[in-house]
Formats: structure tokens, C-alpha cells, sequence
């Protein structure tokens, strides 16, 4: 099925990206990785992929800017003829009870991980070819916010709700749409927490440990391939049973 098939991976050059996108070109797929600012990361991604036989550009954008992701898929179009899966990956954290956030800081989640989601979700809905994939990167506080998550959580949230709506609205093309559920992940966002954080994720977890971009890459790698095709709009947990 993967054969020549090509693969968006926003946030591509982040932790749970780079794993994504190195498992995507693992099954076969063309992979397109996406960066926002870290340039560095996304070239040594593309790198190890086309080292290990495998087929990679980079590629930038601002996520939040309409004709950015225009461009983005144009780009992906061009130098491999279809978009056939999108993971909409690219997304920022921001933590801290409701009374003490800034309006801007507010304001820049929900240009990244709500505007920016829907312009990727958007774009992918237009331009995915049939049979294809859309595959969102939520998390676990998505369901279950903690105290401090709330702007965080909301984030996740409301673009989970988007694709319960775009799961329907694009299957009779036989294209899938459901999230992935992440919960602490090293490395990735979770690495700016302290010890004392990490631990009591660890402690959550029922493997006693925290979770890898590797965990979170075999997920989606089911949900891109063949035995994926009847699971749609979907919000599956990939937490180690943080939230259980």
C-alpha cells in the first residue's frame, strides 16, 4: 500500500516528529518534514532518511499564516506528484493556572496548536488523495486536563473536536482522520518539566517509565497503513497507561 505514497509530518524536525517522520520513511513513504524555526533538526532528519535509502525534503512554514501552509502542500505536490498522508504535528506548550496566564501567551497557543491545526487540517481535507490519512497529534490532557494544563488542554481539545466533524465529512473518499493521544514523551515538550515532574509521570505509567517519540510513531504508523482503514475518527490513548 505504501509503495511511492507521500507523507506531511508537521512539526517535523520536534522530538514525536523526527520519530514520525523516520518511521513513516521506515514503512516507505515519501516523506515531506515540515519546520518551523529548527532548520538544524529538520536537515538532520531528511539526512538520516535518504542515508538509509529513503526518500525526504524539508520543508518550511508558519503554520498560523494561511499562505504558508498553502505553499507548504504546493511544495509537496510538486516534487512528489499527491499528498496521500498528513500528520498535523507541529503544535507549542504553554502551562500555568488560568488566573496567572497572559493574554498573549493565550493568544499564541491558539495561533499554533488551534489556528494552525485547522489550516493544516484544512489543507490536507483539499488536497489528500482517496484512501489517504489525516492523523492529528492531540494528548493525553486533551481528556484529562491537570491543574496548570487548562490553555494547553483547551488547545488539544478543540482541534480533537474538529476531527470528529472531518472524519465524516471526507470518508466516503475512504480517508481516515483520528488523533493520537501522546502523554509524557522524552524527548519532546516534556523535557523543559523538572525531575520531580518527570518522576511522577513515570510513577503514572503502568511500564514505569516515560514514553518514547518511537511509542508515539508506532501508532500513527498503524493508522497510516492498510490495517488503519476502518479506524476513523478516533482519539486513541499512546500513554503507557498514564491515564488509566
Amino acid at each position: 500500500m505504501n509503495e511511492k505514497r507521500t507523507a506531511i509530518v508537521t512539526g517535523g524536525s520536534g522530538g514525536i516528529g523526527n520519530g514520525i517522520c523516520r518511521r513513516l520513511a521506515a514503512d516507505g513513504f515519501n516523506v515531506a518534514v515540515h519546520y518551523g524555526t529548527d532548520k538544524d533538526s529538520a536537515v538532520r532528519v531528511c539526512a538520516e532518511i535518504q542515508a538509509s535509502g529513503g526518500r525526504a525534503i524539508i520543508a518550511s512554514a508558519n503554520v498560523a499564516e494561511e499562505a504558508d501552509v498553502a505553499s507548504l502542500f504546493a511544495k509537496v505536490v510538486s516534487r512528489f506528484g499527491g499528498v496521500d498522508i498528513v500528520v498535523a504535528n507541529a503544535g507549542t506548550s504553554g502551562f500555568g493556572p488560568i488566573a496567572d496566564v497572559e493574554l498573549a501567551d493565550f493568544e499564541k497557543l491558539i495561533a499554533v496548536n488551534v489556528r494552525g491545526a485547522f489550516l493544516t487540517l484544512r489543507e490536507a481535507a483539499r488536497t489528500v488523495r482517496d484512501n489517504g490519512r489525516i492523523i492529528f497529534t492531540s494528548s493525553q490532557l486533551a481528556e484529562r486536563p491537570r491543574q496548570g494544563t487548562g490553555i494547553y488542554s483547551a488547545t488539544k481539545a478543540a482541534v480533537d473536536a474538529m476531527l470528529s466533524s472531518l472524519s465524516n465529512e471526507v470518508g466516503k473518499r475512504n480517508i481516515t482522520v483520528n488523533s493520537v493521544r501522546p502523554g509524557a514523551t522524552s524527548p519532546g515538550m516534556f523535557d523543559d518539566s523538572d525531575e520531580a515532574k518527570k518522576q511522577e509521570f513515570v510513577d503514572l505509567s503502568a511500564f514505569g517509565r516515560l514514553g518514547t517519540p518511537e511509542d508515539i510513531a508506532s501508532v500513527v504508523s498503524f493508522l497510516a497503513g492498510s490495517d488503519g482503514k476502518w479506524i476513523t475518527g478516533q482519539h486513541i490513548r499512546a500513554d503507557g497507561g498514564m491515564s488509566n
